[in-house]
């Protein structure tokens, strides 16, 4: 299992990350007011450059170096539908940017954190996605084409079992709404099984959407990591909203290397 390579561990979670956030220019649009300003697009990247999580903040983590991988034409149609799942409202955002992915490994073990702001072109369109992200339906979606693209990989000696996808709310106080979800699937390989995660916690406040994306391969990831670490999000968002820089975002002492 240990010569398994890293992409075939999160497959599904950078297929997923890829998917978020990213919305269909080419397709219908919602009518707003007005135009966006230039004013208001400077404002929107600024505030997406502050919420976003640094180095500093995941303390043990390192920024990965991974290259893109290639992809088949049937991969790239897996995605596309993925995308459709989970951004199916057409409207080009004000700003929208990840930061880097962290990582960590050790022997087998491997987890990475990254988050990814959006600020949307307006309260009602953040709000629609926030309802559509979760629904049962979009969840259906997204475990039906995740299963597909993972089954459509070939690695010898690897064997994909049944990709799960379980919701709950986390607390958010102060926004208009969050979800989470925890995708896992097992993976058999040289005789030996075992499970990759990958946990998507996400808030709505306003036109901003802020999504917390941590992936682990074996074990789930920790709760307190990704505890502080939303509330972290949550607290840098609501200082940006208030046009002050963000304080508070000192390290979680248990985000340390193992």
């Amino acid at each position: 299992m240990s010569r398994v390579p890293p992409c075939l561990a999160l497959l599904a979670a950078a297929a997923l990350l890829g998917a978020c956030g990213k919305a269909n220019p080419s397709a219908s649009t919602t009518a707003h007011p007005r135009a966006p300003s230039s004013g208001d697009r400077a404002r929107a990247r600024a505030l997406v450059r502050a919420v976003n999580l640094t180095a500093a903040e995941v303390p043990g983590f390192s920024v990965s170096d991974k290259r893109k991988e290639h992809e088949s034409p049937a991969e790239r149609r897996l995605k596309a539908k993925l995308n459709e799942c989970v951004h199916p409202i057409a409207q080009t955002p004000l700003a929208e940017a990840s930061s880097p992915e962290f990582k960590r490994e050790a022997g087998i073990a491997s987890a990475s954190v990254q988050s990814e702001v959006t600020v949307a072109a307006n309260r009602a369109v953040a709000a629609r996605e926030l309802a559509k992200a979760r629904s049962s339906r979009t969840r259906n979606c997204v475990s039906h084409y995740v299963e597909l693209l993972v089954h459509s990989q070939s690695h010898p000696g690897a064997r994909f079992g049944k990709v799960s996808l379980v919701q709950r709310i986390p607390p958010a106080p102060g926004t208009d709404g969050s979800f989470a979800w925890r995708i896992s699937v097992p993976v058999t390989a040289h005789g030996l099984t075992l499970a990759l995660y990958f946990d998507i916690f996400a808030f709505v406040s306003g036109a901003n959407e802020v999504t917390l994306f941590v992936s682990t391969v074996p074990i789930p990831p920790p709760a307190g990591i990704e505890s502080h670490l939303f509330a972290l999000l949550l607290a840098k968002a609501k200082a940006a909203e208030g046009g002050h820089a963000p304080g508070g975002s000192e390290p979680n002492p248990n985000i340390t290397s193992s």
